[in-house]
């Protein structure tokens, strides 16, 4: 396995780009792999994350890309999975506010409590290019722009969760 920081080309990797494991370590490799993930990506993104930490994802650069994504083509989707959403909608998360403007492509789910002990988190773009930490309140992970298994596996925990869990009402506002 490459350290991110000992390689910084591969922060820049093209989705689907043979990189084998990279270990990040901090905040900052983690959200320049994400930016950078989603900038690559054309067609899906799916998040599985507690607590949708703001120093990934309450930010204007990250929360402009998801944007981008989900509106570049008709089909693609942006689906995220937390644990709570109450906290996000009183400190008017970016994503949050984003998910009300796209609804068509971009949804938001409350993890069902059946699946509230799964303590890992992750992070995939177009069901290729994986982001993975084992302990979410944690930094350290692994990345990889070219793991089609490892994304089908971790897709299929999410879309089980995501079958199960719940459309938040308090996140949708009507706009008159």
């Amino acid at each position: 396995m490459t350290r991110i920081n000992e390689t910084p080309k591969l922060v820049c990797a093209e989705i689907g780009e043979q990189t084998g494991e990279l270990i990040i370590s901090d905040s900052q490799d983690n959200y320049q792999t994400l930016l950078n993930m989603i900038d690559k990506g054309r067609r899906s993104l799916h998040i599985y994350s507690r607590l949708l930490d703001g120093k990934l994802y309450d930010r204007q650069e990250f929360s402009s890309a998801v944007g981008r994504l989900a509106s570049q083509h008709p089909q693609s989707r942006v689906q995220i999975l937390i644990s709570d959403i109450e906290p996000l909608v009183r400190h008017g998360h970016r994503l949050i506010e984003l998910s009300r403007q796209l609804s068509s492509s971009m949804e938001i789910r409350v993890i069902h409590k059946d699946y509230a002990e799964y303590n890992e988190s992750f992070f995939i773009v177009d069901k290729r290019a994986v982001l993975h930490r084992k302990i979410a309140d944690r930094y350290e992970g692994i990345v990889n722009y070219n793991d089609p298994k490892l994304a089908r596996f971790l897709l299929q925990y999410f879309n089980e969760a995501w079958e199960h869990s719940q459309v938040p009402t308090d996140a949708r506002r009507l706009y008159l």
